[in-house]
Formats: structure tokens, C-alpha cells, sequence
């Protein structure tokens, strides 16, 4: 009971979970540099920041590896179709060494025969420092820009499956409450039951600890 109404109700009443939406992202490949539109809905309030985490899935092959750096650009549409922001970052396959490599298929050889595990690594792009102005966002728009010294048409990285998160920034007072929720959950959990504790000693305490009687005979 102390968990379930200190616990839950207290941190359920004092912590705000930030509102969040996931989409998956399709690519058409038929233009230079691949781009992949969502609709999204208001998620904040006017002036408000928001952040912007674009997972790509790619392959490590030899052709990711030598392409190096690639560009990624978010665009933040409104619903006519204008650009009302932009946020732009450069990301890579995380380098291994061919003797690194070699050591890491072999340990993974098992999983990767089976298909429980692929040769592919997640690269996780977060873009912060956005904010939401007068005109609500309706789409993001992602695009694979190409490198400058590659021509049209190259310089993209292979990929495997693409997603975004645009979640709302907390103010730093709830967003300290939200990183900590599991440790308020518990401390305020035992915090209950010591006060329950302490209650029953004092209220109940001949149920709990009965006096045993003792009949003395007269001289």
C-alpha cells in the first residue's frame, strides 16, 4: 500500500512525461539526395523547444565505410509547405579497424549464421534547440544530402530502416523530476511505509503486543 499510493500516486501526480511521436521514415532514392516527409501534430505550445532524434540502421559495408561523412537535414513544415526551420548534422558508421572487424564477426558468427544479429550499426542523430513558433509544425522533412565532392546521384549512404522521435523539452525543474522518477518512486514509497509503520506501533500497539496476565495469590 505504502508503494502503491506514495509510489504511484504521489509520482504520478508531480512528474509530466514528455509528450513524444515516432515515425517510421521512407526515402525515395529517385531524387539526388533521398528525402523522406512525416506529418506530425502540435505537440507544444508556442516558444516552446522541441527534439528531434533521426535513427538510421546501416549496413557496414564496404560501401559505407568508404563513403566517410554524409549530411543529414531536417526540415520543420508548416501546412502550407514552408520551411519555418531547419536543423542539419554530419554522422559516419563508427570506425573498426579490419583486424577489430575480423575479431567482432567471429565472436558473433553463432548469432549472425542463426539471424539473430545482423552486420549493421544505429546511428542515432539528436538535433536539439528547436523551437516551436507562432505557425505549428505540421511535417518534418529529412533529407540524405550527398557529398560536395561526389556528383549527382552519389555520395548517399546505404541504409537499412530509417525512424524519427520529435519529443517535447521539458522545463529543467520537470525534466529533473522525469530523469529521476524512479528514484523519488522508491524513496517516496519507503517514506510512506515508515510513516505506516510508525502508525500502527503507536495506534495499534496492544493488538500488536499484548499484555500477558499474571493471577498473584493472596498470602
Amino acid at each position: 500500500m505504502a508503494f502503491l499510493l506514495g509510489g504511484g500516486l504521489l509520482v504520478g501526480r508531480i512528474v509530466e512525461e514528455p509528450v513524444q511521436v515516432t515515425e517510421t521514415l521512407n526515402f525515395d532514392y529517385t531524387k539526388p539526395s533521398p528525402v523522406a516527409s512525416v506529418p506530425v501534430p502540435r505537440l507544444v505550445r508556442p516558444n516552446q523547444k522541441m527534439q528531434l532524434e533521426v535513427s538510421l540502421t546501416l549496413p557496414e559495408s564496404d560501401y559505407n565505410r568508404r563513403l566517410g561523412v554524409f549530411q543529414v537535414k531536417a526540415e520543420f513544415l508548416s501546412a502550407d509547405g514552408k520551411v519555418m526551420s531547419t536543423s542539419s548534422q554530419p554522422c559516419m558508421l563508427k570506425f573498426k579497424s579490419v583486424h577489430m572487424h575480423f575479431i567482432d564477426t567471429f565472436l558473433r558468427s553463432v548469432s549472425l549464421l542463426s539471424g539473430y544479429s545482423s552486420e549493421s550499426q544505429v546511428i542515432r542523430l539528436k538535433m536539439k534547440g528547436i523551437t516551436e513558433g507562432l505557425e505549428p509544425t505540421t511535417g518534418v522533412r529529412i533529407i540524405l544530402e550527398q557529398r560536395a565532392e561526389f556528383g549527382p546521384g552519389a555520395g548517399i549512404p546505404e541504409i537499412y530502416a530509417a525512424a524519427i522521435k520529435l519529443e517535447a523539452e521539458l522545463p529543467l525543474f520537470k525534466r529533473l523530476l522525469w530523469n529521476w522518477r524512479w528514484t523519488l518512486f522508491v524513496w517516496s514509497g519507503m517514506g510512506f511505509f515508515v510513516f505506516e509503520l510508525l502508525f500502527a506501533l503507536v495506534c495499534c500497539k496492544p493488538c500488536i503486543f499484548p499484555r500477558s496476565g499474571h493471577n498473584v495469590a493472596a498470602p
